[in-house]
């Protein structure tokens, strides 16, 4: 089902102690004051830990009623060892089973050690994981950028998309700012391959603290966003940014300039806080 919103624009969290008070009130259900924005998120604690039963039946119900889609990421004892702990990957889909049409798909993010090599353990965890639910894969091992092709018979065969990772403009732009030189030993240095598979679109773009050096990385993404609608492919675009406070204003900032682009797209719903004034 095509969302109201026109694609799915999350960041990769619900909640930040910056937030609260700026752009969602205090207190109450953050998810659910996320949720009256944004129509997705990147569920990146599920990467340490599954959650807990009553944690799930919570969030079901803040977004019960909407088009929200979660994007929960495979745990890490699962994407991340030789063998895989398959009980946890069984317990964290059956916990999460609940979540039914809210689920979007899962994030399956390997190790760079992960390289060509060592394809027949991604055969066997996606020979495990059930189809009827959607998946987007990102590899991190440099063969798989210089050869793509490696990749696209596990792609065809269970339906996946694979994920667009741009961490340029804290690579290629003023790296001398504190928040990139943290971010720097976390975010990838990967290149960037905005391939399509089986119509699905998962872009995490990481952008940099000062607005003014993202102009032309957004303009690329307003332009492939764009293009990727045109052609009826399903849209996951996740804003990232080493300071996460930057992450909404971003990503509000980018849905305005891709309404631009893109005939009849309706605005980003008001943010449950007033704002004074935009921060650009």
């Amino acid at each position: 089902m095509k969302p109201k919103l026109g694609y799915f624009l999350g960041l990769p969290a619900w909640a930040f102690p910056g937030w609260s008070g700026s752009y969602f009130p205090e207190g109450g259900s953050s998810l659910a004051h996320y949720a009256s924005v944004f129509n997705t998120v990147e569920g990146n604690t599920t990467f340490y830990r599954v959650p807990d039963e009553a944690s799930v039946a919570r969030w079901q119900q803040a977004v019960a009623g909407s088009d929200f889609r979660f994007s929960f990421k495979l745990p890490r004892s699962v994407t991340h060892e030789r063998r895989p702990d398959w009980i946890v990957l069984s317990t964290f889909l059956r916990v999460l089973e609940p979540l039914g049409d809210h689920l979007g798909p899962f994030l399956v993010q390997c190790p760079a050690t992960l390289g060509p090599m060592e394809l027949a353990v991604l055969e066997r965890l996606f020979a495990a994981l059930p189809a009827d639910f959607r998946y987007v894969l990102e590899v991190r091992h440099p063969e798989f950028f210089y050869c793509p092709q490696l990749l696209e018979p596990l792609l065809e065969r269970t339906g996946a998309g694979r994920v667009m990772f741009d961490s340029r403009p804290i690579y290629n732009e003023d790296i001398r700012h504190p928040e990139v030189l943290a971010a720097r030993h976390k975010k990838p240095d990967v290149p960037l391959l905005d391939t399509v598979y089986n119509g699905l679109v998962y872009a995490r773009v990481v952008l940099h603290p000062d607005q003014n050096l993202n102009a032309p990385y957004v303009d690329e993404w307003l332009q492939r966003c764009s293009d990727y609608l045109s052609a009826g492919c399903t849209v996951y675009f996740m804003m990232h940014c080493p300071n996460n406070q930057h992450c909404p204003e971003f990503a509000a900032t980018f849905h305005d300039a891709l309404r631009g682009k893109v005939a009849d797209l309706p605005g980003l719903p008001a943010w449950p806080m007033p704002q004074q004034s935009s921060l650009f």
